[in-house]
């Protein structure tokens, strides 16, 4: 079971069951990481939920202001099955009769946490 190592608070994070099955089935049975327990695969699955049956409040839960039923914590660690494929990262071109201000050949697209610095590396060597 995959957990992100944050910390849990100690104490319960629901009254009962029957919030614990709410929050669940509007947060857990729509994410990715717990895709493997829906199909059987349990060592794989995501570990946050199992620390709520445990009685902690996992710390990837967010508190919700409110008390909306199956929505009291946000896990900042969800990621829907309905989101898609990622974005392009390739520039767009530039349009007929428009000129360029710099030129777009030498663009890299770049993600999000990507090992910036081993790009530099490899783009510094070959220039």
């Amino acid at each position: 079971m995959k957990t992100s190592g944050v910390a849990p608070r100690d104490h319960p994070p629901f009254a009962n069951s029957d919030d614990g099955y709410a929050w669940q089935s509007s947060w857990c049975d729509r994410c990715i990481h717990d895709q493997p327990a829906r199909e059987g695969r349990y060592e794989d699955a995501c570990g946050i939920w199992y620390i709520a049956e445990c009685g902690q409040t996992p710390g990837e839960w967010l508190r919700q202001p409110g008390q909306r039923y199956g929505d009291q914590y946000h896990c900042i660690e969800f990621r829907s099955e309905d989101d898609g494929p990622e974005p392009p990262t390739d520039p767009e071109p530039t349009p007929p009769g428009q000129g360029e201000l710099l030129p777009m050949e030498p663009y890299l697209g770049v993600k999000m946490f990507a090992d910036v610095a081993a790009e530099v590396a490899t783009v510094s060597t070959t220039s």
